[in-house]
């Protein structure tokens, strides 16, 4: 008798990305609700706390089978492809055993694993869901990480005719990656494109105080804290907020924090450091307490994206900053889902990427109207609760799971 789901990703629990949390969350909701579930993906190499993890587990009601696979260097384009590649071929090893199933859901990352599901369907009649999390070859196109007419982008065009057209659901992050998906003619049935946006976890909104000692002398120091929180990366407008923060330079009542990774963490730190900014902190990767200390340290949180990228990525920061009840500023165009929440619930502002003066006076805008940011900071608390909290947004998920096993169920 063939099981419910397979959930195929790379990075899942116990690593602590969101490309990792979200699908785990997302399976643990569809246990709960009386699904059989069953994971393949990557044994954990780079974001996890380091201790050793089996091959194979049962968490939570969830079969998780882990997967080995190539340690090269990320943040080469070589070493990124080998491990793609790497990783594909060790669940491609276990292509016969991932038969057994009503339904499977996979990533897009990395952007060749769809190929696995698309050929057990054509093989078998298995149907699968295929979440974009982002849109290859595009985004790469677009950062200039490959060139056009290049192999890869030929190859991600081929993977792409076979996922988007075979698969029974796609998943768009936003409305306007719908859109997108749409007008470049990468999708052709809109009625096959399901909108669910990415979510956090109200359960992770544990307190409002501030235990780590640093963050609260930070507080306590700074009348007005500006968070920046994330992915540092080619996909994310940097060069606006540091313009902005050098509107502020030596303030003594702004702090502008930045937390995260990515390629342009170095950047960012350079930046402040040349321009002499001493109103400005950089930390690494943070989890937990920690995170949750920052975000309650916060007063307003800024979230961006290239020009551009708009309807081929979502930053998913965006969803925590509004689970703790925060202002958002978003860089980016004004048609995207984000922008238009936020203005929709009057739960902060948007700017166009490189107009650092309007950055500039929405910021202090909030500076003086300390009334006017306590209500967008509750206006923040209910567009998530409205919109991305997570047992909406995996709601929305088993829905669409049910009709799928429900019909192949009636079928068998």
């Amino acid at each position: 008798m063939k099981k419910d789901v397979l959930v195929l990703c790379q990075y899942f629990y116990p690593e602590y990305v969101s490309s990792a949390t979200l699908p785990t969350e997302l399976a643990e909701d569809l246990v709960d609700k009386g699904l059989t579930v069953d994971v393949v993906c990557g044994y954990p190499k780079e974001y996890f706390n380091g201790k050793k993890v089996t091959n194979r587990e049962k968490y939570k009601g969830i079969t998780i089978q882990r997967v080995n696979y190539t340690e090269f260097n990320n943040k080469t384009k070589l070493g990124r492809i080998i491990n793609f590649f790497s990783f594909f071929l060790a669940v491609l090893l276990r292509f016969f055993s991932l038969f057994n199933y009503k339904c499977i859901i996979v990533y897009s990352n990395p952007p060749i694993l769809p190929l696995i599901p698309y050929f057990i369907g054509r093989l078998s009649g298995v149907e699968f869901i295929f979440v974009a999390f982002d849109v290859y070859p595009d985004n790469a196109l677009k950062l200039g990480a490959i060139k056009k007419g290049s192999t890869i982008e030929k190859i991600m065009n081929y993977i792409n005719s076979k996922v988007y057209r075979y698969s029974s659901k796609v998943v768009a992050l936003s409305q306007e990656m719908k859109e997108y998906l749409l007008n470049q003619k990468i999708a052709v049935n809109p009625e096959n494109i399901n909108v669910i946006p990415n979510w956090y976890s109200d359960e992770k909104v544990n307190k409002n105080t501030i235990e780590n000692i640093e963050f609260k002398t930070l507080k306590e120091n700074w009348p007005f804290i500006i968070l920046y929180s994330g992915n540092m990366g080619s996909a994310q407008d940097m060069d606006t907020i540091l313009q902005c923060m050098s509107q502020f330079k030596n303030n003594k009542n702004v702090l502008f924090v930045f937390t995260g990774h990515g390629n342009k963490v170095n950047y960012v730190k350079n930046y402040i450091y040349s321009n002499k900014i001493s109103n400005a902190k950089v930390y690494g990767f943070l989890l937990g307490d920690d995170y949750q200390d920052v975000l309650q340290m916060a007063d307003v949180c800024l979230v961006s994206l290239a020009e551009g990228i708009e309807g081929i990525g979502v930053p998913s920061k965006t969803y925590g900053y509004l689970a703790v009840g925060k202002p958002v500023i978003a860089i980016m165009s004004n048609e995207t889902d984000i922008a238009k929440s936020l203005i929709k619930y009057n739960a902060g502002g948007n700017v166009k990427q490189g107009d650092f003066k309007a950055l500039e006076l929405l910021i202090q805008k909030y500076i003086d109207n300390p009334e006017l940011l306590q209500l967008m900071g509750l206006n923040a608390k209910q567009l998530f609760l409205d919109l991305y909290e997570r047992k909406i947004c995996t709601e929305l998920y088993y829905n669409m799971l049910s009709k799928i096993i429900n019909k192949n169920s009636k079928v068998g």
